[in-house]
């Protein structure tokens, strides 16, 4: 061998050890992170742990199920997700989790962790101005009785739009596709007002970015953190989402800037105008924050809609008494946010199928970002996420007396129990509504953190509900119903289109 051939072969041989070197170093860095972060804790995926997603995969598959035997099993679990790896822990520490301030364990940081804002929605953990949420939680809620008519003639244009029968014939209806435009029509007759809710380039903007952004955090999420900054930029698309927002709304942003403050008209821009710091009072902004609320609104009412109606058709017996108590109060009160807020037993039905059908396995995800540890000593490290069984508690025995059956009127038998007291009935009412938060009833999360939007939610999901059984007939289609034995009552998970 000549002394170039054996330069060459030199050459090969100390890239490739310099390779192997560098790859080696690099596993037993993370095996070393691994140890050095590992948490006391059972976890779950038995053979498949080794895998985060052959753990996910095995966990979907496995359904509530294995989230009840692990929350009567461990105070404690570590599960899978596409993205991390989560403690979910027992409603019996709800308060440590609640009450731990937001620099030692904090909910944004693992929102922008699950769903990668920057590059699905286009905001970033470094913003500190978070005001559309104070709008919401302020300004809209005190205001719902007075938007009620503008949310109850949108909600009659969608259906009376979408809903065109000919002659008695039944129409079928793939509910979540059918009711989802139908949200967003609703919600943005709040968010934007007439003409633009029912503009179709910005209901696609605002129905399909939510799905984009769920599916840009996805495939972000499949690759390690170090290359997000690469992979995020060539798959979202939401600059181009955020200029054509700006562009359809920008002539009412640009109106009311117009205006003095005192001069605009009451409304959603006008209120986040004036929330707004002077650096964000402009189009591109003030859309961002309309596109945010959208996003936290449309797709999470529009799948507990479906839930809902899912489990009245599954149990049609209270078809007969829902009607009765809607007739009833209409009648007497006509539709406003105090007639609907009146029906008991419509609120206890949609109350129940949320109980039952939550859309998480677990809430209150919150980001280690100091070292926490539990009373019973289980220490969390820096980066680690953490978060609350939610299916599992709210099919606790402890706090519901047959927790795996679907009980429409569960609610209002609590109300009409052995408390007489008009106080007692009234903080019945007030604990028992759609809304109302608790450590057993956690469908709108927990704590300071819960979703500002309930409220409002609430009102709009009553509405549409209360109107479908008023106005029209529902069943399954015979394809569904001839499928279905009788005796499993099946649940909605299991089904799909129904005919009006």
């Amino acid at each position: 061998m000549d002394l170039a051939s054996f330069k060459e072969l030199s050459a090969k041989v100390n890239s490739s050890l310099i390779l192997q070197t560098t790859l080696g170093v690099a596993v037993l860095s993370h095996l070393y992170r691994s140890w050095r972060n590992r948490i006391d804790v059972p976890t779950y995926g038995g053979i498949l742990s080794f895998s985060r997603l052959l753990s996910t995969v095995r966990l979907a598959m496995e359904g509530g199920d294995i989230w009840r035997t692990s929350y009567a099993k461990y105070p404690m679990i570590l599960v899978p997700s596409p993205e991390r790896w989560a403690v979910v822990v027992r409603g019996k520490y709800i308060d440590e989790l609640s009450r731990a301030p937001d620099d030692v364990l904090s909910f944004t940081e693992a929102t922008h962790d699950s769903l990668r804002l920057r590059y699905s929605l286009g905001t970033t953990t470094a913003e500190e101005h978070e005001y559309h949420i104070h709008v919401v939680r302020q300004n809209l809620t005190k205001r719902l009785p007075a938007l009620f008519p503008e949310v109850y003639d949108e909600v009659i244009h969608a259906f009376g739009e979408d809903l065109q029968f000919d002659g008695a014939e039944w129409k079928e209806v793939e509910f979540l596709s059918w009711i989802i435009p139908v949200v967003a029509k609703a919600s943005n007759r709040v968010f934007v007002g007439l003409p633009l809710c029912r503009d179709k380039e910005w209901l696609s903007l605002v129905i399909d970015g939510a799905v984009s952004c769920i599916k840009t955090a996805a495939i972000i999420n499949l690759f390690p953190e170090f290359m997000h900054p690469i992979v995020g930029p060539l798959i979202s698309k939401v600059q181009s989402r955020k200029r054509k927002a700006a562009e359809l709304a920008r002539y009412l942003i640009d109106d009311r800037l117009k205006l003095a403050p005192e001069d605009r008209p009451d409304d959603y821009i006008s209120w986040l105008l004036s929330a707004a710091p002077p650096e964000e009072q402009n189009a591109e902004d003030i859309t961002q924050r309309i596109i945010s609320t959208n996003f936290a609104a449309i797709h999470t009412s529009s799948l507990n809609m479906t839930h809902t109606i899912y489990w009245l058709l599954s149990r049609p017996e209270y078809l007969d008494p829902l009607r009765e108590e809607i007739e009833s109060v209409t009648s007497q009160m006509g539709w406003t946010k105090a007639a609907i807020s009146s029906m008991p037993k419509l609120e206890s039905f949609m109350k129940e199928s949320m109980r039952l059908s939550p859309l998480a396995p677990h809430t209150m995800n919150r980001k280690v970002v100091k070292p926490f540890t539990f009373s019973n000593g289980v220490s969390l490290p820096v980066g680690a996420t953490v978060g609350i069984h939610l299916y599992a508690t709210q099919v606790d025995e402890d706090y519901y007396p047959e927790p795996l059956q679907f009980k429409g009127f569960r609610f209002v038998e609590e109300e009409n129990g052995d408390h007489k007291e008009a106080e007692n009935v009234a903080s019945l009412k007030s604990r028992n509504s759609m809304y109302a938060i608790s450590r057993s009833y956690l469908g709108f999360s927990y704590g300071r953190h819960a979703c500002p939007g309930r409220f409002f939610a609430s009102m709009e999901l009553k509405t549409m509900f209360a109107y479908l059984i008023a106005n029209y007939d529902m069943k399954w289609p015979d394809s569904v119903s001839n499928g279905t034995n009788p005796d499993s009552r099946a649940e909605p998970m299991n089904l799909r289109g129904l005919l009006f």
